[in-house]
């Protein structure tokens, strides 16, 4: 069973917890994490959703991520689901806070992040029934690679913003 904080729509944390599953109640809100990787020769790790998965099922991810634990602040949940998905160990200087906002149909406050690191590129870890796959999408190709490949539309436009307008 997986609990969370409940936060106002503004941020402000209250003394409610909520579990996953569960009906959120009017005027609460999660918190959701999401962080786009790079290394540190220009390339973005996309990592590939399983065919299960029920929501964009073989689309390519372009953050690795998830809802914040109860008592993680959004730096402690975005190293913990980066760690988990991805086998990559950042740290927290590592982390560029990128954009937050609020998601009211879903009742979410997404902090969203992007965070540069030297991983060994071959050593990413599939996470079992989440990811079937990942690709390392240099620079030059990223721009064809959002545009013919499955990626999540929301991730494809911060990358866009990020990494291909100047």
């Amino acid at each position: 069973m997986e609990i969370w904080n409940a936060y106002t729509a503004d941020g402000h944390l209250t003394d409610h917890t909520l579990t996953r599953g569960e009906s959120i109640p009017d005027g609460l809100y999660h918190l959701v994490v999401e962080c786009i990787i790079r290394h540190h020769d220009g390339s973005t790790l996309f990592m590939k959703r399983d065919s299960t998965k029920p929501s964009y099922p073989d689309y390519y991810e372009a953050t690795a991520g998830g809802s914040a634990l109860f008592g993680e602040i959004a730096e402690q949940a975005i190293l913990r689901e980066v760690r988990e998905e991805t086998g990559i160990e950042l740290t927290a200087d590592q982390l560029r806070h990128h954009t937050h906002f609020v998601a009211h149909d879903d009742q979410c406050i997404f902090h969203c992040y992007w965070a540069e690191t030297d991983w060994d590129k071959a050593a990413i870890q599939l996470q079992a029934d989440e990811t079937s796959n990942y690709i390392w999408v240099p620079q030059e190709n990223l721009k064809n690679f959002l545009e013919t490949e499955l990626v999540i539309p929301r991730q494809k436009d911060y990358v866009e913003r990020l990494f291909l307008e100047s």
